[in-house]
């Protein structure tokens, strides 16, 4: 088989599951709570100075409980990440099928309160009743509210879609009928959840959500907490984009969830204990550890391209490229380059492309594993955060240095590979003015 026939069969099959119904509705929805975890995480900075000479100061005015006002604003906003997440994926499974969708978002929402229990223990011991545990509308519940997402996303669609509905005359306003025709998939729904909640209440002592945590949502923690798994992470993503497919988007939406997760519950952690330590349950592999140190410059870590065109390049195309892409580079995105050198299926340039996130997810978990570099807790940035800056928000000075290493082996990583290529389109530069002079 050709390289251009594999190429085409093997970006057939990555799209056909990108483009999966559940697959875009979770991407979709997932996109939904970055309001939440990047406001969110501006208060929690606030209310959890690293400082404690600051801290002491500002208590010394404002009192002990001073942080209290900023870390309720925390709660309101990580710690309902999950139901947020569960109403978000319904709500666009039904609206990409062309359906009415507010309703599939509430009855999302009804579905998981459903299956979770409404009480919650004390330390002491005692049962409050009629409470829902934010434990579990965090990021402790990500993958429940993803499960019941889809589910009733696809089952109010699939009653639809067949017309199971009760129907109104026209002459009834479209938004009480709306309502009507939901009252069938609804009945469905909350039948099914209920039955769920019987099953795992009676039968096994627990309920869905924390089941599901334990026997799932804690391994696949776990393995993308692992160095393979983020290695699998980094390379997956630069691997996708060599073949034209967005693999930032695809990677994250598998794995952003549970990347979330991992720094909701560093943050709790670190609120409850006030350190983070590795091996003491701190996960190394978070959000932060992706946003803000593997896509650095883009994906593939592309800086080193950039930085070589401006100051090595002797092809005219080449240099012009450098201008161009420095200053959406220093954003985080590197369309100008991978699509203009180009990088997407340039056989050339797929070992370095490939190999420097790889390199540094390996720095970065390096770093952490030996405690030079702190565990991120719950400040969570947009990916178009410059680097440094991001590097300091989430690490510190240590972080940016970090940052630092890794822009610097993308120099002396990518320099050989863009050397061969510039001197490819440097002799192409030099026949075509011959053959414009003769």
């Amino acid at each position: 088989m050709s390289q251009s026939k594999f190429s085409t069969k093997a970006i057939d099959k990555i799209m056909k599951f990108v483009n999966m119904k559940g697959i875009v509705a979770l991407k979709e929805g997932m996109l939904n709570i970055l309001p939440l975890t990047v406001v969110g995480s501006i208060f929690l900075i606030i209310g959890s100075l690293p400082s404690e000479h600051i801290n002491n100061f500002i208590a010394g005015i404002f009192g002990q409980n001073w942080t209290e006002p900023f870390l309720q604003v925390q709660g309101g906003t990580f710690a309902i990440m999950g139901i947020v997440s569960c109403f978000a994926i319904a709500y666009h499974y039904a609206k990409n099928e062309g359906h009415e969708a507010l309703p599939a978002g509430i009855l999302a929402l009804s579905s998981f309160f459903i299956i979770t229990n409404s009480y919650m223990v004390t330390d002491k011991g005692d049962i409050v009743k009629d409470v829902i545990s934010k434990t579990w509308t965090g990021g402790q519940g990500m993958i429940t509210a993803i499960i019941v997402g889809l589910f009733v996303g696809y089952s109010y669609s699939w009653f639809m879609k067949r017309d199971i509905v009760i129907k109104l005359p026209e002459s009834v306003p479209k938004a009480i009928s709306n309502q009507f025709a939901a009252l069938i998939p609804a009945a469905f729904i909350f039948l099914v959840s209920m039955i769920v909640y019987i099953i795992f209440k009676f039968g096994f002592n627990t309920t869905f959500i924390e089941w599901i945590y334990q026997v799932l949502q804690v391994p696949l923690q776990g393995l993308t907490d692992s160095l393979p798994g983020v290695i699998a992470i980094a390379f997956f993503i630069s691997f996708l984009w060599w073949f034209g497919v967005h693999g930032q988007s695809v990677v994250n939406g598998i794995v952003c969830s549970l990347l979330t997760a991992n720094a909701v519950e560093n943050t709790e952690m670190l609120q409850a204990t006030g350190k983070l330590v590795v091996g003491g349950g701190a996960h190394i592999v978070t959000q932060q550890f992706l946003d803000s140190f593997l896509l650095i410059s883009g994906s593939g870590i592309t800086f080193g391209i950039v930085i070589a065109m401006l100051f090595r390049a002797k092809s005219n195309q080449y240099k012009s490229l450098g201008k161009l892409s420095i200053v959406p580079a220093i954003f985080n995105i590197n369309e100008p380059v991978t699509f203009g050198l180009p990088i997407v299926l340039n056989p050339i340039m797929f070992v370095p492309f490939v190999a420097v996130p790889v390199i540094a997810a390996l720095i970065v978990y390096g770093s952490i594993a030996v405690g030079f570099l702190k565990p991120f807790s719950g400040v969570l940035l947009p990916w178009s955060t410059p680097f440094l800056i991001s590097g300091l928000m989430v690490g510190g000075w240590k972080g940016c240095l970090i940052q630092v290493i890794i822009l610097l082996m993308s120099c002396l990583v990518y320099y050989p590979f863009f050397k061969k290529q510039d001197q490819i389109a440097y002799q192409q530069e030099q026949e075509a003015a011959v053959q414009q002079g003769k």
